[in-house]
Order: C-alpha cells, then structure tokens, then sequence
C-alpha cells in the first residue's frame, strides 16, 4: 500500500513539473541559445597557444636570452593582431545578436495581449500518461546480493525472471548442474562477487562427494580468474585443479605457464609450456615458443644466480631479461651490478640508460650514456643502440653538433643501409647548425650589416627549417626523414622513442593518432598537460609531424 502512494505521489510530481512551463506567457518563445561561432572559437585557441608560448618562454633555459627576446616579441606581435581580429569579431556577433532580440521585441509588442490558452491537450496527456504509469507499477529484478533492479525493458525483464529461476532451482536442488548453471549467469552478467561465491559452492560439493571427478573445468579456472587479481598462489592452485580434472585443456595449461613464470616457478613453466604446444590448439603458437624459449634460457642461468649472486651470473640473467624484452626486470639486475659490484660496468650503464631515455628522463639518460662510452673506451664499443639512444638524447635537448657525432657512431657500427632514417637525423642537424652558423657570422660586431637583429641566427634557421618542411610535404623520403627529426626534437621525451608512450599517450599502433585531424588539432593546440606547439613550429612542419606520426606510428606495420 505505502508502495502505491509512493508511486502515484512521485507521478503528480512528475506531471506538475512537466506542466509547469507549459502554463507560463513567454515559456516557449524563448530563443534558444546561439552555437558558438566557428571564427571566435579558432581565435580563442590561437590567442591562448600564444599566451601559453609567451608564458612558457621564460622557464625556457635551453634558449638563449636573445632568442627568447626575439621569440617573445614575435609571439607578442602576433597575440596582438589575434586579439584586435578576436574583438572584432566578437562586435559583430554581439550586433548580430542585438539585432535578432529587438526583433522579437517588436513582435512580442505586435502580438495581442490576451491571456494565453492553457494546453489542455498536453495536459491531459501527461495526466493520462501519470495515471497509467501509477497502475502499472514497476517490474523488479530477482535479488542480487543485496541489492534490487528496477527496469520497463523485456530483454532485462526477461533476464531478472531468467536469473530468479535458476537461483530458485539452486536453492531447491544444490546440486553441480543448477549451481553451474547459476554460476555461468552470474558471469554473463558480470556479477563477480556472485559467480566467485556459486563457483566455490560448486568446487566445495565436489569436494564434499569425495569422489575423484571434481568440478567442472570451467568452474576452477573462472574462479582464478576471479582471484587472479589479489592471489597469485591461489589462482595457480585453482589452475592445477582444473588440469586435474583436463590434463589437455589448451587455455589450462598456457596460464598454468604464464602464472609459473610470473611466480619463479621455471620447471612449472617449461612444463606446462611444452604440454599446451603439444596440443593441436598450442602447435605452432608463436608466443607460446618464444616464452618458453625464454624460460629455458633464463633456467641455467637463474640456477647459477641461486648458486653464485656475482657480477658475471647476474648480467647473464640480466642479457637474457634484456634480449627478450622484459627490460623492467633486466634493469632491477644491472641495478644491483652497477649498485654493489661494479659502478662502472658498461653494459648495466648503457641498458639503464636506454629505459631512462623510453621513460623521458634524457638528462639522466645522457649521464649514463657518457658513463658506459667513457667506460667502454669509446661509443663505438658498446651495443649500436646506445650510440642511437644517446644521440636521440642530445637532439631533445637541443645539443645537435653532439647528436651528430653519436648519430655518427651508430652510422659506423651498423652500416648506411641499416641506419635508416639516422642519416635523416644528421642530415637535418647539419642544416640547422650550417644556418646557425652562417647567420652569426653575419652578425658579428664589426661586420655586420646595418639592420640585422639580435638574435637573426635563430630566426634564419626557423625560416630554413620550415622551408625543408614545405619541400618534405611533396617528398615522401624527404617526409620521413624531417618527420623524424620533428618527432625527437619535441615529442620522443614523453612519447618515447618507439612511440610506446611515457608521461604521454602511447602513439604506436594507436587508431587516434593516425586520425590527422585529431593529432593536427593536439599538436597546434595541445591537450591536458601536453602544451601546443602552434607557436613554436611552422604550419609546414606541423603538417609533416601529424602525416610522420599516422604513417611510421599509428599505422600498424
């Protein structure tokens, strides 16, 4: 009873809101908002990069005085003309807008002032509508844990009766068929807490019954799904129960592996490894080989850490860690080498450089760099991918005479060819130091021309470098390698090297970044804690970053 005066309560009020507007004089002549203009929302951004660049400029230390002086009067220049087009526009839109509002004035004084008609239509309508809605009442959801779900819909309807009878039969016949029934719709429904809770019930009457059956396959590795989570141990034990029960079951025996591995359990491992690519549904799994491939290998040389915890056991464990791709735990390794048995050593130097560098710490990453080189007897006795991590270090922090040479050494290790798009690099370093160059010679006191500026060595590398740009958007070879110069002189430090991501989005294999649109707009503008780069680089270069970026990045290769 109190349920229905509740309902038909909450309707009245429901129909007295809704009618509400419809009884007043000027309710529904009033205008609807204006969309915002399309002009003003373009100058509000580009004013706002710009004052963000002016502001930004002075914790720009990298820069010299004179070309954050040159800099902050070309953006302030600018910011001015934005700011006087930004005005003018927003005149025009106020009169506009003026405009339109004296003309429903005049219309409202031209329109006869008699009472408005009430909409008894509508009202009754809403009326007919409430009174229906109080009669029929609600459909309610079989109870879930300990909660209730109140829905009009037949599909959901349908699945609360569905749920309600198999937890009816549950409770009449507790048996593994009803339970594994109720548990599977629990799942379906995403309900964790109660398909954690029917599985155990069901996993516990096995138990029970003694017998050597046991549940369900399913029911064991659902739930160490479900505690995967919050217990390795025992998502690993559920696991092993299951392959009791299917020695075979291929989705067994692969996380039976993965989750050995994950708890040091090598042997487990390999085992279980070597059963799942023994099946028919295993044969031939590429990751399935390249993981077990990588537990064999880490086996003999975990055992001689066990045995003897030194320098030479550990960077073998660590190579091993290294060359797979697992660099988090390579790392944790070469820490301990450089920490308490060699600080010096070249290698650990050079690999925990690297991740510095991927996760866009360059000015730590160039210490260790130098470290290993120094250590090594030069760059070109380490592994090629210092000399290129090093190099991609130097060219973020604006440092292109020592990006060259480390770009060089990385030339001279792996060959022309092999070098790709490093020969790009050097080539646009090269250009930006020659404009440099060139232009301060001019500028020298004694001999330069009346009327260069301070500063004009910054602006006459600008201009070449949005001029190389504007050719690279008609050069595809040309695209790529200025494309990759853009991205590691302003991007790789949060993006990473790879693209893999850092302090910003991973961009590789990512379907937004080769949205041009999308990455055109970020770059210009920004975006959360990215800042925009509108005020720093030329519309032709910002075109060959956003075609670089979907072409090498975000286009699945």
């Amino acid at each position: 009873m109190l349920t229905a005066i509740l309902i038909v309560l909450l309707a009245l009020i429901t129909v007295a809101y809704a009618a509400a507007p419809l009884t007043g004089r000027r309710s529904l002549v009033d205008p609807l908002p204006d969309e915002r203009d399309p002009v003003l929302v373009d100058l509000e951004e580009e004013r706002d990069s710009l004052l963000r660049a002016i502001r930004e400029l002075d914790a720009r230390l990298d820069l010299p005085a004179d070309r954050r002086d040159e800099l902050r009067a070309r953006y302030e220049s600018k910011a001015a003309t934005v700011l006087k087009a930004l005005e003018r526009a927003r005149s025009e839109a106020h009169g506009a807008a003026d405009s339109a509002a004296d003309a429903r004035a005049r219309a409202d004084d031209a329109r006869p002032a008699t009472g408005r008609r009430l909409p008894v239509g509508a009202l009754a309508l809403l009326g007919v509508a409430a009174v229906t809605t109080a009669a029929l009442g609600s459909f309610v959801l079989p109870r879930v844990g300990q909660g209730t779900v109140t829905t009009f819909f037949a599909d959901e309807l349908q699945t609360a009766e569905a749920l309600r009878d198999l937890i009816r039969a549950a409770e009449r016949e507790p048996n593994a068929a009803n339970l594994m029934a109720l548990g599977d719709a629990y799942w379906e429904l995403a309900d964790a807490a109660g398909a954690e809770e029917t599985y155990r019930r069901v996993v516990a009457l096995a138990s029970d019954d003694g017998t050597s059956v046991g549940a369900p396959p399913i029911a064991y590795k659902r739930l160490a799904l479900l505690v995967l989570q919050r217990d390795l141990p025992a998502a690993l034990e559920l696991l092993r129960e299951a392959r009791a029960v299917d020695p075979t079951d291929p989705e067994t025996l692969y996380a039976i592996g993965e989750l050995s591995f994950a708890l040091g359990d090598l042997d487990a491992s390999s085992e279980a490894f070597g059963a799942y690519l023994a099946t028919p549904e295993g044969a031939g799994d590429p990751d399935a080989e390249a993981r077990l491939a990588l537990v064999q290998a880490i086996g003999p040389a975990a055992s001689a850490v066990a045995e003897l915890r030194d320098r030479d056991n550990l960077l073998a464990l660590a190579d091993v860690f290294w060359t797979a791709g697992a660099d988090d735990p390579a790392v944790e390794i070469y820490f301990e080498v450089l920490s308490e048995h060699d600080a010096s050593e070249p290698t650990a130097l050079s690999r925990v450089g690297q991740l510095l560098f991927t996760r866009g710490r360059s000015d730590d990453a160039i210490g260790l760099l130098e470290r290993a080189a120094s250590a090594a007897g030069g760059l070109t006795r380490l592994e090629p991918q210092a000399s290129l991590f090093l190099g991609n270090a130097y060219a973020v922090q604006g440092d292109d005479e020592s990006a060259i040479r480390a770009w060089e050494a990385h030339v001279e290790l792996v060959g022309v060819e092999a070098a790709g798009r490093v020969t790009g690099l050097i080539e646009g370093a090269r250009l930006r130091l020659d404009a440099a160059g060139a232009e301060a010679t001019a500028t020298t006191p004694g001999d330069a021309p009346t009327g260069v500026p301070a500063g004009g060595s910054t602006a006459a590398a600008a201009e070449a470098a949005a001029t190389r740009a504007l050719t690279a958007l008609s050069d595809p070879a040309l695209l790529i390698e200025v494309g990759a110069e853009l991205y590691a002189r302003n991007c790789v430090v949060c993006h990473g090297a790879q693209g893999q991501g850092g302090t910003g989005v991973r961009l590789a294999g990512n379907a937004r970044a080769a949205n041009e649109a999308n990455v055109r707009s970020t770059v210009r503008f920004g975006r959360g804690i990215m800042p925009g780069f509108g005020a720093l680089l030329s519309e032709a270069e910002i075109e060959v970053l956003v075609r670089w970026v979907g072409q090498e990045l975000a286009t699945p290769r």
